[in-house]
């Protein structure tokens, strides 16, 4: 299955948006008259996914910036519109990947909360929020304010985006930081090892594969940078600061570009990292990664490989490992 940014007069799209609005006609007795328009739903603003199964359309859904006269909304809200699966593909997933599609690029424009309205004559859509974490809004906001088969939902977002050119010196400062454990069980070498350089991270960034988690402060207190090899993502460094460890922050990271890459259509996520450092490879095993055999590896991470033990970083037992990204 493949995710990906359509405009909202996209014909796919709108075929679609027909859809849903026979299926509101049906439980609701009419359409839902909510004002659409494209420019609503265009980068940074907004965004509207199409989901295409099997070479086939199979869901939609949108996400833009509220209003600012809607009552109880916030500047950081994004508002879900147009959450839809075709018939034909349900059960199979869909809307639950839209969803997160939605939410993931939702924190990477800098959105720090979803809401959306939905309504009683669905109750698909009410479990499918509620398993994704959704909670009932007192507020309400809209055309259709004011009617009792109105829902309203919303849910927080991770304080993930993309780093910017003045967040790459502090990345530095974190992977200096996130090193000096190596030193305590008497790796030394690593923990004084430089860290990557403000030119590969802004490679990086500005290839749209460097992300950072911010403290309340707005300040990067984790990143993650990755690049593209073979037919997946290959995770070239996920790094926590020792101050903010032990709190899922470098999970959280992982999970946000595995379904960035998983949408994408790559197949896996890959890493090198040490075997027997206990925040390393048992860390990456507890999070779904399994190690590939060295002559397992294909000719771009043997390379990979290779430029480690030139480096030196072979001193201790260093592997490859592989996470499986579901089509």
């Amino acid at each position: 299955m493949l995710i990906e940014p359509r405009p909202l007069d996209d014909p796919d799209v709108q075929d679609l948006i027909g859809e849903v609005q026979l299926e509101y006609v049906r439980r609701y007795g009419g359409p839902d008259d909510t004002e659409l328009a494209p420019h609503e739903f265009e980068p940074p603003r907004g965004v509207f996914l199409l989901a295409v199964a099997d070479g086939v359309p199979a869901g939609i859904g949108g996400w833009r910036a509220p209003e600012h006269s809607h009552r109880g909304v916030r500047d950081d809200d994004a508002e879900i519109k147009r959450m839809y699966v075709r018939a034909s593909m349900r059960r199979r997933g869909v809307a639950a990947r839209v969803l997160g599609a939605l939410e993931r690029t939702a924190t990477d424009a800098g959105r720090r909360r979803m809401i959306l309205e939905t309504g009683s004559e669905q109750p698909e859509a009410i479990a499918l929020y509620a398993k994704a974490g959704y909670v009932p809004m007192t507020e309400r906001f809209g055309l259709y304010a004011e009617s009792p088969t109105a829902m309203y939902y919303c849910k927080e977002l991770p304080p993930i985006r993309p780093a910017t050119d003045d967040d790459l010196p502090v990345l530095q400062e974190i992977e200096r930081a996130a090193g000096k454990p190596f030193a305590e069980i008497g790796m030394a070498f690593v923990a004084d090892d430089d860290p990557p350089s403000v030119e590969e991270l802004r490679a990086h960034r500005d290839a749209g594969r460097c992300w950072a988690w911010f403290d309340e402060q707005g300040r990067a207190v984790a990143y993650l940078v990755a690049d593209l090899v073979d037919n997946g993502v290959h995770i070239e460094q996920v790094s926590v600061h020792p101050d903010h460890a032990r709190r899922g922050i470098g999970r959280k990271l992982i999970d946000h570009v595995a379904g960035w890459a998983r949408d994408a259509g790559f197949g896996s996520l890959t890493l090198t990292t040490y075997r027997d450092v206990p925040w390393n490879g048992p860390y990456y095993a507890r999070l779904g990664f399994h190690t590939v055999a060295d002559d397992a590896l294909s000719p771009v991470l043997t390379r990979i490989r290779a430029e480690e033990r030139k480096h030196g970083l072979d001193r201790w037992p260093r592997i490859v490992m592989r996470r499986g990204l579901e089509a």
